[in-house]
């Protein structure tokens, strides 16, 4: 059973991150479930970077990100969805991370596509950490 959902996105990829949104909501109108949206953003990586951007740089960018969400959530979810934007230098350990603070039972992220050299079609290393890594079942939606 699904109560909790998590909803990983990826805010540059439009298209794929509807596919993303409409399949959340699919699942948490199946199972009546919750949905926590969640995008990540990156940071700096290092304070020698940091000191090149005014300090409320990352708090705006985090404001604007909170909006797109929250739109995005009234766009592409009947009930009521708990939005956040997380900071990290890496999207795998971030959306880890959410998923050991939220503890859900399942875990939905897009996966761009991303081909080799023979043609095979790959996921890419965020979702493959994800999935790897994740402590509840999760979903990828391919583009």
């Amino acid at each position: 059973m699904n109560n909790k959902i998590l909803v990983a996105v990826d805010l540059s990829t439009k298209a794929i991150t509807e596919k993303v949104c409409k399949t959340a909501n699919d699942m948490a109108s199946k199972y009546d479930a919750k949905i926590q949206l969640i995008t990540v953003l990156s940071d700096y990586g290092s304070p020698l970077v940091a000191s090149f951007f005014p300090d409320d740089a990352q708090d705006k960018i985090k404001s604007e990100m909170h909006e797109k969400l929250s739109s995005l959530a009234s766009a592409h979810f009947n009930g009521d969805v708990k939005i956040a934007v997380i900071r990290g230098s890496k999207r795998a350990n971030s959306i880890l991370a959410a998923v050991d603070e939220l503890n859900p039972d399942l875990t939905i992220l897009g996966c761009r596509r991303k081909h080799s050299r023979e043609g095979q079609r790959l996921m890419g290393s965020t979702t493959q950490s994800v999935t790897d890594r994740a402590k509840c079942n999760v979903l990828v939606v391919k583009s």
